[in-house]
């Protein structure tokens, strides 16, 4: 082995690590840094200063080929056998619909915007495939976000625009989202909505009476992975087969941790950026005015189709923020926007961020789909 791809591995794992440290190192000021500069694109960044401040040439090392052909699958496998189905039941009906009308929107409205915004400037034909990993990041979290990244071969300077622009649209919605949903009873009183939210007597799945077993499980994990991709199959149809495989395996097998597959996955998501992040060229970096006008009436259309259906369902106003954030934000920032109303909702915003990682690559290959039929 060469240098390069040496050089390239010690970059990658070291940034992981420290990566991982910082992110669980309790300093006000660090973890400010981190509310606005996440882990995921922290991970990205540093190893492309460091080919910048070097002066290094690492895209074209092995390591890239490795980490498709074996950190992915395990990666995908994991974060998808980490999921509960059983605990859907917690949630409801109406806030489900609510739900994924939010999911849909998501993935549907770049399409239609792609139309205008295509008629309009020429420039979106070089930018569309920025906005399929946003499709991922909105719904269905990092782990969607770098499959279609891969899925649609995003170059790595649109990629940083995408991961700046989706950090700060993030951000400021969700400090939109906590002021709207600490008004709740006021907008259910202001548009009529008597229904209060019933609160399941037990909110714990009954598979976790259950002793786990972590080894297994992990073991379990390798062996159906390594399995699936020595079959040859393309990257595409190794995401499908070990995403059903996972959520199968997960929700039949009473052993199996979610925990620990979970931690695995989120591992592999750190060590994924890393090594995307020595492709990383700051030179070729924009901001094009155009995606950012995008992104902002995207997310606007969305906020806007949220609220209509969370009063034509008639539930508590409550919901339509969860569900926008159980979408857009994730396992953590879900549940703490709940708490932000009421405490009782934390598990219900946990079950839908669950489903929204479990569906954000699929949305993503249907906004994939719609955009090429126009191209």
């Amino acid at each position: 082995m060469d240098v390069s791809n040496l050089l390239g591995i010690l970059i990658a794992i070291s940034v992981s690590i420290f990566v991982m440290y910082i992110a669980k190192f309790e300093n006000k000021i660090v973890q400010k840094i981190l509310h606005w500069l996440p882990a995921i694109l922290l991970t990205f960044l540093i190893p492309g200063i460091l080919s910048f401040i070097f002066n290094l040439s690492l895209e074209n090392i092995v390591l890239h080929d490795w980490s498709k052909a074996y950190i992915y699958p395990i990666t995908i496998f994991c974060i998808m056998s980490s999921m509960s189905l059983a605990q859907l039941k917690i949630v409801g009906l109406k806030p489900l619909l609510l739900f994924f009308i939010g999911s849909f929107t998501i993935a549907i409205i770049p399409a239609l915007l792609f139309m205008l915004y295509f008629m309009g400037s020429e420039q979106m034909v070089d930018l569309w495939k920025g906005i399929i990993p946003i499709v991922g990041s909105w719904i269905g979290g990092s782990s969607s976000m770098l499959v279609l990244k891969e899925y649609v071969a995003v170059r790595e300077d649109l990629f940083l625009s995408v991961l700046l622009l989706d950090n700060m649209i993030q951000n400021i919605v969700m400090i939109f989202l906590f002021q709207i949903i600490r008004k709740t009873d006021y907008f259910n009183q202001k548009f009529k909505i008597t229904q209060s939210i019933t609160f399941s007597q037990s909110n714990k799945d009954p598979a976790l009476d259950t002793q786990k077993n972590p080894y297994l499980s992990v073991l379990i994990s390798l062996l159906v992975t390594a399995g699936v991709v020595t079959m040859n199959f393309s990257f595409i149809t190794n995401v499908i087969i070990l995403s059903i495989l996972g959520l199968l395996i997960g929700n039949l097998l009473r052993f199996w941790s979610f925990d620990v597959n979970l931690k695995i996955g989120s591992i592999g998501i750190i060590v994924i950026m890393s090594i995307l992040g020595l492709k990383l060229k700051f030179n070729d970096f924009e901001l094009p005015m155009i995606l950012i006008l995008f992104m902002v009436n995207w997310m606007i259309i969305n906020l806007l189709v949220i609220a209509y259906f969370n009063y034509k369902l008639k539930i508590s106003m409550a919901w339509g923020p969860i569900a926008m954030m159980a979408n857009i934000g994730g396992i953590s920032t879900s549940p703490a926007l709940a708490s932000a109303y009421n405490e009782k909702l934390m598990p219900h915003a946990v079950v839908l961020a669950i489903v929204s990682m479990a569906t954000g690559t699929f949305w993503g290959f249907l906004t994939t789909f719609l955009i090429e039929l126009q191209l």
